[in-house]
């Protein structure tokens, strides 16, 4: 760490950007308590680290005072595995279809 110019909190805080990149994309909403026992960061930290992580574009989430949890739509990856390949997949092909019943109204419109 001291090699690297790193004090033990900044070591702390990037593993536990890379914990959240490693997540499933499908699970979306996690409560304070969940995050931290995930993160190894105490229960009142979870939303500050939120912000740093919105703030360094680590996460894109909302923050869900009122329920205790964060709501992240989507987090940097680590790596694009096989399923994450599948997701996006699954997406843009639901997207097309959108798109292509949007141009099928709009074509019978006219």
């Amino acid at each position: 760490m001291k090699d690297e110019g790193l004090t033990q909190e900044e070591v702390v805080l990037k593993k536990s950007y890379v914990q959240i990149c490693s997540l499933s994309t499908e699970k979306t909403n996690f409560k304070y308590e969940d995050l931290a026992q995930l993160l190894n960061i105490k229960t009142n930290d979870v939303e500050m680290w939120a912000i740093e992580a919105i703030t360094k574009r680590i996460i894109d989430a909302k923050i869900d005072q009122k329920n205790q949890e964060i709501i992240i739509k989507s987090h940097q990856l680590r790596e694009i595995k096989k399923q994450e390949w599948l997701q996006i997949q699954n997406k843009v092909r639901h997207w097309r279809e959108k798109f292509v019943r949007m141009q099928q109204v709009l074509a019978a419109s006219q």
